[in-house]
């Protein structure tokens, strides 16, 4: 049984001015798995998960979601096909609650069309739960979270508009090792409740303890998956 949910073919992306930051790669993404790309700074990694994400269009190849090939006109159009992706530098807007961040762009209604922040705040409880984030309470102000957790409600934000493929740019970056290991716990669960994440990093160590399958990039190249 094939268990690919997003697959990447011939990718190649070249800039204007000729700079390659792909050539011609190919990956296949499973669903339920932790699927590392790990490489050194400036090898590519960001360049290929931004192409994913349609922030960036790739100059030649296809990419098939679901067996489909996908053609994003932006990364809305992803985000509302289920994949979504965690920046290194989060996008939160501090002096909003964490629910107000969570459900932004996409708020609960009322009958009246207001937004119903009871709902809001509700789901967003529910979904910290469900994920195991406990530190995560919806009536909390950003701006007095730890970066921890203010990276807890970036992920938030994706699992709130269902998305099932995660894409996690360095996120072990802003964390502490002992928040590190909570993150990996973390994200065990998700493969469990059959998340596909797909995690970027440059730090070996961490993507041999975290994936299921890593696939090694050097100088925009694939140099294989193990």
């Amino acid at each position: 049984m094939d268990n690919t949910i997003l697959k990447l073919d011939g990718i190649t992306k070249i800039y204007p001015n000729g700079t390659v930051a792909n050539r011609n790669i190919s990956i296949s993404f499973n669903k339920g798995e932790i699927h590392s790309i790990c490489g050194e700074n400036g090898a590519g990694k960001s360049t290929l998960m931004n192409i994913i994400f349609a922030i960036e269009k790739q100059t030649e190849g296809k990419i098939s979601y679901k067996g489909q090939e996908i053609n994003y006109s932006s990364s809305l159009d992803a985000i509302e096909n289920g994949i979504g992706m965690v920046h290194q530098h989060f996008m939160l807007i501090p002096s909003f609650t964490v629910a107000q961040n969570v459900v932004l762009g996409a708020e609960p209604k009322k009958a009246n069309g207001f937004i119903d922040m009871d709902k809001a705040n509700q789901i967003t409880n529910e979904l910290a739960k469900k994920y195991k984030f406990d530190e995560i309470n919806a009536t909390d102000l950003v701006s007095d979270l730890t970066v921890s957790a203010k990276q807890k409600v970036e992920i938030l934000k994706t699992l709130y508009r269902k998305a099932e493929v995660i894409i996690l740019d360095e996120p072990t970056a802003v964390l502490t090792p002992q928040e590190t290991v909570q993150l990996f716990e973390q994200l065990k669960g998700f493969k469990e409740l059959g998340h596909t994440i797909i995690f970027i990093s440059h730090k070996l160590n961490e993507v041999k303890e975290i994936s299921d399958r890593i696939t090694v990039i050097r100088s925009g190249e694939t140099k294989g998956t193990y």
